[in-house]
């Protein structure tokens, strides 16, 4: 489980990243999208189980 401290300190260091790595993104609107996509990837995924997944039948052939 991820507490609120620890969400914090990735924040910080998600912000350092940005820092570091940003100039290579010529406009800000590329620096955002990336900053949200990496945001995106770094969220916790749910465990799927065998209730979740679509069904065969539901599919075209």
């Amino acid at each position: 489980m991820i507490t609120e401290r620890v969400a914090e300190q990735w924040e910080l260091e998600l912000d350092d990243l940005f820092v570091t790595i940003g100039h290579r993104f010529g406009r800000v609107e590329l620096r955002r999208r990336m900053r949200d996509c990496l945001r995106g990837l770094l969220v916790p995924v749910p465990p799927r189980t065998a209730g979740n997944w679509p069904s065969r039948q539901a599919t075209p052939p």
